[in-house]
């Protein structure tokens, strides 16, 4: 039992005596310490062909494809007759409003966000004509889509300004909150 106790206490003491030589580069901790001397190894480049005039070039004959441009989901070509819009946009809205019918398409609120969506998304694709996302809560029904295809515009669309937001909403705004028009 003292036998074993002594080449342990030796293990210990070599393993505390050598440190200097465990934390250098070759060592055991070497490469973990940023501080060891490092060796430096000289990198030789070789070249990436064979340089010799007996080896053949090799060459490839490869053919490149060019990727087809992107084609878009809408029309190319805006449509600008009211009659064309129109029926564009009658065939759509029966197509995906449920009751619509040939005497009703034009008074039937839109409520459904899917419904709205596919309503919106193939009218701007069949007429080319896009709607911007501010303008997409004023169109509350069938016929506020018709009136936006064919006018370009919202029927509740009013032009304001922050001066008429102003005097319209005195007061519902903060006492502290005024408009000044500059001059």
């Amino acid at each position: 039992m003292f036998a074993c106790q002594r080449i342990a206490f030796a293990a210990k003491r070599q393993l505390h005596t050598a440190p200097a030589i465990l934390a250098e580069s070759e060592g055991l901790f070497g490469k973990f310490n940023p501080w060891a001397n490092k060796n430096k190894t000289e990198t030789v480049a070789t070249p990436a062909q064979h340089t010799s005039e007996e080896s053949p070039k090799v060459t490839f004959n490869v053919k490149y494809e060019e990727e087809d441009d992107f084609v878009s989901w809408k029309r190319t070509d805006i449509l600008t007759d009211h009659t064309e819009i129109e029926t564009t946009v009658k065939s759509v809205i029966l197509q995906h409003v449920a009751g619509a019918n040939e005497t009703n398409w034009t008074d039937l609120p839109i409520q459904d966000l899917d419904t709205k969506f596919k309503v919106l998304k193939e009218s701007m694709k069949e007429t080319g004509k896009e709607v911007p996302n501010y303008e997409l809560n004023r169109l509350q029904s069938t016929k506020d889509v018709l009136h936006y295809f064919k006018e370009g515009g919202a029927l509740n669309a009013e032009e304001s300004t922050i001066e008429a937001y102003f005097e319209q909403n005195r007061d519902s705004l903060p006492k502290n909150l005024t408009f000044i028009h500059r001059e």
